[in-house]
């Protein structure tokens, strides 16, 4: 838990006490506080130890896919059992259009990292990035078959997804820099200066001197003396001719204002990320509900194989309101759950609590636009064989949200969680 939630402005009222404390309480980062942060952490050494230079996107609108690439180069290459080339930015713009249905060359984080996971990424070499836009390039059978090292072990670490409603927490900003003191980049979605002079954004401008936006990679941060602010180091995709090397610095303040989406990837071992066994949350059985209407809902409006078997259950929740699924366990054993969850404009702040587990976990399904949530960690439990319970509760809502429902994709029982 992140102490500084509990730094409330002593003139806030106690209805927007309590609301404060259950999103500080919410489940997003994946990275935990429980040390103070050091004032300064940098992942740029081993990214010039591994050759991992600022590369050019050129005049094709594909940031958020170089961020999302550059991450996972740097997470590949600290694992010596997977290839330590570059990665192809082509092959994920490719990847990430089988799920989103998109017919342009863009794409949005959370559709980058489900053709990451699903698809894999494969050497630059074997499918290079191309200076025009080409919607008929496609990966060769080789490539495809080099992609499979990485495909199906990325976990996902959202710690903000894409809203420009709402600015970026003080839990969110450190929790970008818990990550980065862990040495995990960070792939951040910003507002961008329309006219941005040099390689630093220091004071926020105007609302109406940005655009939405540009995607880079942070990879550092350092606090200011005295603990009045601090910068974060960047990687753009304009060369290493752009700024210092490649590099740029962001002040704390402008990412707080501007930050959209931010999130982080954890490379586990091979098919980490294969559930043991799915439960299709549309078809499974409702044991319970109150204030609350479900229904099976078809996803293909919003890029349906992003999600399981192309749907899910939607819960139209009231505040307070309750579902609970049942699921049979056929093999005892020791289980990670997760809960694979749809995130929207709508969406509330839920509730999981698995059969009398007394740790229930709080997660904010909002979004700026209809996605999928990404796994959703319930923690490790010894499930005997039989029936057993999973329970849904809407306590509240981010401000920025229209409404308390939630949309459920799938649970997953997976195999504990390797360290990483």
């Amino acid at each position: 838990m992140n102490p500084s939630c509990f730094h409330l402005r002593a003139r806030i009222s106690a209805a927007l006490k309590c609301q404060a404390l259950i999103i500080c309480l919410v489940v997003s980062a994946g990275i935990g506080k429980a040390a103070p942060l050091p004032s300064q952490a940098s992942v740029v050494p081993e990214l010039e130890k591994g050759g991992l230079t600022a590369l050019d996107q050129g005049d094709r609108d594909d940031c958020s896919l170089f961020a999302i690439t550059g991450v996972a180069e740097l997470e590949s290459f600290r694992r010596p059992a997977t290839p330590h080339e570059r990665l192809s930015e082509e092959y994920l713009i490719w990847a990430s259009r089988q799920f989103s249905g998109n017919k342009d060359d863009q794409a949005m984080f959370y559709e980058a990292v489900a053709g990451l996971n699903a698809l894999g990424v494969c050497p630059a070499e074997a499918m290079p990035y191309a200076r025009k836009p080409d919607l008929s390039l496609k990966p060769s059978p080789e490539a495809i078959e080099q992609a499979r090292e990485l495909r199906e072990r990325w976990n996902v670490h959202w710690i903000k997804r894409w809203s420009v409603d709402s600015r970026l927490s003080e839990q969110e900003l450190d929790s970008i820099k818990a990550a980065l003191a862990k040495g995990h980049a960070v792939a951040c979605g910003l507002r961008w200066p329309k006219d941005l002079k040099g390689s630093a954004l220091l004071a926020p401008p105007k609302p109406d001197q940005v655009f939405d936006g540009h995607s880079i990679m942070l990879v550092g941060y350092e606090d200011a003396p005295g603990g009045n602010g601090g910068k974060f180091t960047f990687r753009n995709s304009s060369g290493p001719g752009w700024g210092e090397n490649g590099y740029g610095t962001i002040s704390y303040a402008y990412a707080r204002t501007y930050a959209n989406d931010a999130l982080w990837l954890q490379l586990g071992p091979p098919g980490s990320e294969v559930p043991a066994k799915r439960y299709e949350a549309e078809t499974m059985a409702v044991a319970d509900r109150k204030h609350c209407e479900v229904h099976p809902q078809k996803m293909s409006d919003f890029g349906g194989r992003m999600w399981s078997g192309g749907a899910q259950l939607f819960c139209g929740f009231e505040k307070g309101g309750v579902v609970e699924l049942t699921f049979d366990v056929e093999q005892a054993g020791r289980y990670r759950l997760r809960a694979l969850a749809t995130a929207a404009p709508d969406f509330g702040i839920v509730r999981v609590v698995i059969d009398e587990d007394r740790m229930p976990r709080l997660f904010d399904l909002y979004s700026g636009r209809v996605c999928p949530a990404g796994a959703l960690e319930l923690g490790t439990y010894d499930l005997a064989v039989g029936r057993h319970r999973i329970r849904f509760t809407s306590v509240a809502k981010n401000p920025s949200s229209k409404g308390f429902a939630i949309g459920l994709d799938a649970i997953d029982l997976m195999t504990p969680k390797q360290p990483g």
